[in-house]
């Protein structure tokens, strides 16, 4: 018996099966290419970072060990720096600074800084160089006598601890017990990104064992 079934036209039906199949197919790709256009315009999330910015140390304040005021990104400018808040009103800050010491001897020949910002009360030039000459400080420090610059640093606790990198982010950020975190190895990795990155070396900073003293403020001490 020889078959003609192929030859028999499309009925109605096999159409419509046929339509409803394409139009669903097309729908699917139409549908696909909607959603993806539609995420490339949604914005990415913001991505988390250790790093972050912070503002400068601010000019009208008294220096110790220094005859000018510091700036990050001036005089410390490609220097890994150490930040210490503190009150010097215990006896741990002594081994506070004593740890602080030893770091900035490993690396003195290199772009790091350690600068000590003292929360103080005190109203008097001669009690204020009392407390860093009984206190043995050689590092560069300003007087926070006004939480001007713990603001700036968003520092609202003492000890507190901050390690900048060379181009002053926070790499670090230490409260009670910093002494306990390998600090020195912070200091060694920064110094080393910062030895790799940079083209040409300039000058280190080192303190001078001066004073600065705003006019702005002779007539408060």
């Amino acid at each position: 018996m020889e078959d003609y079934s192929k030859n028999l036209p499309m009925t109605s039906l096999g159409r419509k099966k046929l339509r409803s199949t394409v139009i669903f197919l097309l729908a699917l790709v139409i549908t696909a290419f909607l959603i993806s256009f539609l995420f490339s315009l949604s914005p990415e999330p913001p991505s988390e970072s250790i790093l972050s910015d912070v503002d400068d140390f601010p000019r009208e304040h008294i220096w110790f060990n220094s005859s000018e005021p510091l700036s990050i990104y001036n005089q410390l400018r490609r220097h890994v720096v150490v930040v210490f808040f503190c009150r010097m009103s215990t006896l741990s800050d002594v081994q506070h600074f004593t740890l602080l010491q030893e770091i900035q001897t490993e690396f003195e020949e290199q772009p790091f800084v350690v600068v000590i910002a003292l929360e103080t009360s005190e109203t008097s030039i001669e009690e204020l160089e009392s407390i860093v000459d009984d206190w043995g400080i050689d590092f560069p420090l300003i007087v926070d006598n006004r939480g001007i610059v713990s603001n700036r640093f968003n520092v609202s606790s003492y000890p507190s601890l901050l390690v900048l990198d060379s181009q002053a982010r926070v790499s670090a950020r230490f409260y009670t017990g910093w002494e306990q975190a390998d600090l020195k190895g912070i200091v060694e990795d920064l110094l080393q990104l910062e030895g790799a990155m940079r083209s040409s070396p300039g000058p280190i900073f080192r303190p001078d064992g001066e004073s600065f003293i705003p006019n702005s403020l002779r007539a408060e001490f």
